[in-house]
């Protein structure tokens, strides 16, 4: 056989082998969304963890959404609830399957107008803006947020396990308050958010209750502590 070609058979090979390999991996990474954003260099830092890549008609979901921009009427169609185009149906198809959604705060058009804008304007985006934050869309100021965000609590093992969450409560001492939300079936990051403010540290919930993402994300983010009873 001709050398040359046996090299060019055995590269070929190779990369098929590289390529099969790159493609498995990224089958197991969360699948990352970038809305309104054709270059992903900006977010280049998320490949090594995720599947990055931008929105188009095509893709029905993913694990994560992130919104590089959101325009004055983007950002009142999503403090309203409606949509009028694909990449505002698809934020709300997202947000209502529970998904994670984050949008960059140098993305929100409305606060390059805080020195020109009429006040009573600008509150009413600023009003927008926290509408959103209760629909489960988190405002950050870089993409290694992100990366922070979704970083697991307790030595890689989920928030909720009981083992673990008790474990650490015999270390906290008993000077530290705590809430009783056993009686609820379902705790919010809303229904933490009060107690935190009021220093407490250890939440009582019953051992079949569901924590919602955006709870769980409150709790390793301000280092609350859950008891299931």
């Amino acid at each position: 056989m001709d050398y040359d070609k046996l090299v060019d058979l055995i590269v070929n090979e190779v990369c098929k082998k590289l390529s099969i390999k790159e493609e498995k991996e990224n089958n197991n990474k969360e699948k990352v969304v970038v809305l309104w954003e054709k270059d992903l260099n900006n977010f280049k830092q998320l490949k090594s963890e995720y599947n990055v890549s931008c929105y188009n008609e095509k893709i029905e979901e993913c694990d994560i959404l992130i919104i590089s921009k959101l325009c004055l009427r983007g950002l009142s169609n999503m403090s309203l609830g409606i949509s009028v185009s694909n990449e505002e149906r698809f934020i709300l198809s997202m947000l209502m399957q529970g998904k994670k959604v984050y949008a960059l705060e140098e993305g929100l058009e409305y606060r390059k107008y805080k020195k020109t804008a009429p006040k009573a304007l600008y509150n009413k985006f600023i009003d927008h803006e926290e509408n959103i934050k209760t629909y489960g869309i988190q405002i950050i100021k870089n993409i290694e947020d992100i990366q922070l965000k979704n970083k697991p609590l307790y030595n890689n093992q989920p928030i909720g396990n009981e083992e673990v969450v008790i474990k650490d409560l015999k270390n906290t001492g008993d000077d530290y308050k705590f809430i009783d939300l056993t009686t609820k079936k379902l705790i919010s990051e809303s229904d933490l958010k009060k107690p935190h403010l009021n220093g407490i540290k250890i939440v009582h919930i019953n051992k079949k209750c569901i924590v919602t993402p955006l709870a769980n994300d409150f709790i390793r983010i301000y280092h609350l502590q859950l008891k299931r009873i």
